[in-house]
């Protein structure tokens, strides 16, 4: 039997393996293994607490969750209803930070893969127009602790590759009474070198602020612990709203220093910029203090003595503040994360952890994916800014990387399967970047995307031989689709500098480029949703790697049953997203496990792409939502789109391409 068969059908093995050293045998063990595939008999009394993990589940709790740094209503969310029947107002996520910062009176804890101080929250006519540095300096000199741990780029000793900004940061608060730390990530137990090669791939990419904030209970004095977490950085570029816009903005909201363009070489006063698409929340309740101790599990791994913490008790902070109501939030922090990277508080707790080379080992977001991929009944919709893993069940691909080996992919298949075998229709949406943030012609980017397609490429070959036993007359398409986010069209001031270059030229007469998808969410069924820092990819997913962090929500009171979605607050949220990517709600929209639902989208989709790639501008596209551009096969196979082999407007293969030098660990 080979692996496929092994995975799809389960199997055993007894008897001896051989043991090679350097190719040559060294004895043998006996040993006997069985597999079963994973699945649970009834997804309804399953438990949405996603088990061995190292902070419990929290109930009680509210949730905020936002698209896009900022936001307002549109006439579309106006048939959106919240929980409570309320019509859906989209709200503003660097509106709220600014608010909850500037009411701080006691602590202000932040993590960041980025940290700029020059960014400014509130960019609308009237609004207060003073940097996030100049904000924390002032909460600090007021008497609030502030303390601040970045990502150390490494850039001490090489120039910086991704502009994290960590040295001007930290320079910047050198004189002030905000405490940051620049953290590097690297591995104690590995030699100099390992540390060094560790430090440089593998980064600190959790993105969190939690401070103090006034009760919302009149009667109470306390205070309370709020947070923020999700895929937003407090730094440039991010600030964005739903439309996207490439040149209208250049000269007020995008302007210097906040302009950012990481894909291509145009200047600031041509344009265009990198339109930015994110997903962050607001967490209120105990699961605030659980952020808390993130900052201060990691804050004990990178301290030396020389600051503390502040120390809150009960008489000062409502410690057990609960938000009783229909529209409560059940939440349970996860992470990705070493001991080499926190001290673990919870020694009962961090027993159940793995153990590898006597360091401690948490990938909770990668239990929470796999364990709610396993519970949906409906569908599965992702954003994210990479999708690739599951190498271990790739097929014919050269060099498959051995450790991209996180179960996302096939465990979304393995759902769909399952479901064609029971006569059910079951579906996957996956919006992900055009392509990886970067120059897409260059060899980082062509490997991510080369890994990128194996995985899909896996996928949809699977899918194809489940409808084929099934003689089904559907499309592997109907049960799995990746899509991509573009804009085109945006007004061009008339004071915009002229293009000076080929590039900034075709750009400005094509008015169009591929909307940067930096999201890290999962939506299962309209009743949970996973937001944080973490990709899909073994990077983020492995917990050895990048440090990252995440939660996992639910309203109890709205849980799918029986494949009849719930409509609560996370339904609210995921269509005012479609509305953001599709440009309208329609009837289909309520049921996105429908075969008729994900026809509907990818028709819409398929008819962007033809306005998006036309050779001039002539009509509005339908939100910005597009077909990722490939062609797949009736039998699964994956294939580049008749008529571009390349991306748009560049001269990068859409495919990817197998590097010979890189390192695997940092391209997956």
């Amino acid at each position: 039997m080979n692996f496929r068969e092994f995975v799809e059908e389960g199997g055993e093995f007894e008897g001896p393996v051989q043991l090679l050293l350097e190719g040559e045998e060294r004895g043998q063990l006996e040993i006997a293994l069985r597999y079963e595939p994973y699945c649970y008999e009834d997804k309804n009394d399953c438990n949405r607490k996603v088990p061995g993990c190292y902070f419990p589940l929290r109930e009680n709790c509210r949730v905020t969750l936002y698209q896009d740094a900022e936001h307002s209503a549109q006439p579309e969310h106006e048939s959106i209803t919240t929980a409570l029947e309320e019509s859906y107002t989209p709200p503003g996520a660097w509106r709220q930070m600014y608010d909850v910062l500037t009411n701080a009176t006691k602590f202000i804890y932040i993590t960041g893969w980025s940290v700029y101080t020059e960014v400014t929250l509130l960019r609308e006519e009237g609004d207060d127009g003073r940097t996030l540095g100049e904000i924390l300096k002032e909460k600090a000199e007021e008497g609030c602790a502030v303390y601040i741990m970045i990502w150390d780029e490494y850039d001490d000793m090489i120039p910086s590759l991704v502009g994290t900004h960590d040295t001007a940061t930290a320079e910047y608060f050198e004189d002030s009474y905000v405490c940051v730390k620049r953290c590097a990530r690297g591995y104690s137990n590995c030699g100099t070198a390992g540390d060094s090669l560790t430090r440089l791939i593998y980064t600190h990419h959790q993105k969190s602020i939690i401070c103090d904030s006034p009760s919302i209970n009149e009667d109470d004095e306390r205070l309370r612990v709020v947070a923020f977490v999700g895929g937003l950085d407090l730094t440039n570029g991010r600030y964005d709203t739903p439309q996207h816009p490439l040149f209208s903005t250049l000269l007020n909201k995008h302007a210097p220093p906040d302009f950012y363009q990481n894909c291509v070489t145009v200047r600031a006063e041509a344009g265009p910029r990198q339109p930015w698409h994110d997903i962050h929340s607001f967490l209120e309740g105990k699961i605030a203090q659980d952020v808390k101790r993130n900052f201060e599990e990691r804050w004990s791994a990178e301290d030396d003595g020389s600051k503390e913490l502040v120390l809150i008790d009960d008489s000062e902070y409502n410690l057990e503040e609960v938000y009783e109501g229909d529209d409560s939030w059940n939440v349970q922090f996860l992470r990705s994360i070493t001991s080499q990277s926190c001290q673990f508080s919870y020694l009962e707790r961090a027993r159940k952890l793995k153990t590898e080379r006597s360091e401690k080992i948490e990938d909770t977001i990668h239990s929470g994916y796999t364990h709610h991929i396993r519970r949906a009944q409906n569908y599965v919709f992702i954003e994210n800014q990479y999708f690739l893993g599951s190498s271990h069940v790739w097929e014919d691909v050269e060099s498959i990387p051995k450790k991209a080996v996180n179960l996302v992919a096939i465990e979304l298949v393995r759902n769909i399967i399952e479901a064609i075998k029971q006569g059910e229709h079951h579906t996957v949406y996956c919006v992900i970047p055009m392509y990886p943030e970067g120059d897409p012609a260059s060899m980082a980017v062509q490997e991510i995307l080369f890994w990128q397609t194996a995985t899909m490429s896996m996928m949809y070959r699977y899918i194809a031989r489940a409808i084929e036993e099934a003689e089904l007359d559907t499309h592997p398409t109907d049960y799995l689709a990746f899509f991509c986010v573009g804009v085109r069209g945006d007004e061009i001031p008339e004071d915009l500098a002229e293009p000076e270059t080929d590039v900034e030229t075709n750009l400005r007469e094509k008015n169009r480029f591929p909307i940067y998808v930096h999201s890290k969410m999962m939506i299962v069924d309209d009743e949970y949703v996973i937001v944080g820092s973490a990709n899909i990819n073994q990077r983020s997913m492995s917990g050895r790697r990048d440090t990252e962090m995440a939660v996992g929500c639910y309203q109890p009171n709205f849980l799918c049953q029986d494949c009849v979605l719930p409509s609560g607050d996370v339904a609210a949220f995921r269509k005012s997203l479609w509305v953001e990517h599709l440009g309208e709600m329609c009837e289909e929209f309520d049921n996105p496990g429908s075969l008729e639902c994900m026809r509907k989208v990818s028709e819409i989709a398929r008819s962007n792409w033809e306005k998006f790639v036309a050779d001039e501008f002539e009509e509005p596209m339908q939100g910005h939502l597009l077909p990722y551009p490939v062609d797949v096969s009736q039998d699964g196979t994956v294939s580049s789109l008749e008529g571009f082999e390349n991306f748009p407007d560049t001269e990068a293969p859409v495919l990817g391409t197998k590097s010979a030098v890189l390192i695997e660990k940092l391209t997956t």
